[in-house]
């Protein structure tokens, strides 16, 4: 009789076990799931934030300010925020930024991608924006 209560005790221990690691590891999900959710909203920020600042710089010098080459002063800027993000350093998974002319003749067409790098994943992450600038 001492034996079954025994029995019956070590399979509610395990039953138990199971359940709490169950709950700890969909907890864990949810936090990385979560963690991503917020670098995703400051990726997305930072890249609408840069395109909502170009749509009112002077259309003829985007080329050398957004240039990433050179690097230009708008595009500093932009590098700069970025290395906030996961992953990003002064050699990896710096933003893109593109600025070719628009449909008209006084538009630019800007595309802006900001990539950020979990430590534990293989590729990087983008967030990308793109519009067409062009003043009034």
């Amino acid at each position: 009789m001492g034996g079954a209560l025994l029995i019956e005790a070590l399979v509610a221990v395990l039953v138990f076990s199971l359940a709490a690691t169950g709950v700890f590891s969909m907890l864990a999900n949810a936090l990385h799931a979560s963690g991503n959710a917020s670098i995703r909203a400051t990726a997305n920020a930072l890249a609408a934030s840069t395109l909502a600042r170009i749509s009112i710089e002077d259309l003829p010098t985007l080329y050398e300010r957004y240039d990433p080459d050179v690097p230009g002063p708008g595009y500093r800027t932009l590098a700069t925020m970025a290395k906030r993000l996961p992953g990003v350093t002064d050699t990896h998974n710096l933003p893109l930024v593109t600025v070719v002319d628009g449909p008209s003749a006084g538009s630019r067409r800007v595309s802006i991608t900001v990539l950020w790098q979990l430590p534990h994943e293989a590729t990087p992450h983008r967030a990308q924006l793109s519009s067409v600038v062009a003043h009034r």
